[in-house]
């Protein structure tokens, strides 16, 4: 018996639908989060390129502190976020230990949130 090409994509929906409906929830909340931090067609292509979603929100996260108005990468020695990141980019680089890379990151933002704030 010979399957046609409709069977086979219906069998293909129902099959991956338990995934779908497990899956929007945070579809819906990426959607959010996006919306605020970068344009339509931007966030719209990061979901279609990038299949990791925590890389998403932490992605759009980042967009959201880097850049300032009109699109313009906040580069100067106040940001705290990006200063932060150089010691935990360093450790990740050295050890390739994902808590030490936490730990130094959040030390780092702490330190200089209180020294340049």
């Amino acid at each position: 018996m010979r399957i046609s090409v409709w069977q086979r994509m219906m069998r293909g929906v129902r099959g991956t639908l338990p995934l779908a409906l497990g899956v929007a929830p945070f579809g819906i909340a990426y959607g959010t989060v996006a919306v605020e931090a970068m344009r339509p067609w931007q966030a719209s292509l990061m979901s279609l390129t990038v299949f990791a979603g925590t890389a998403q929100f932490v992605a759009a996260s980042l967009t959201q502190t880097l850049l300032v108005e009109e699109n313009h990468v906040n580069l100067s020695w106040a940001n705290v976020e990006l200063l932060a990141a150089l010691p935990a980019f360093l450790v990740a680089w050295r050890t390739r230990s994902m808590v030490l890379t936490m730990l130094s990151g959040m030390l780092g933002y702490a330190l200089l949130h209180h020294l340049i704030a």
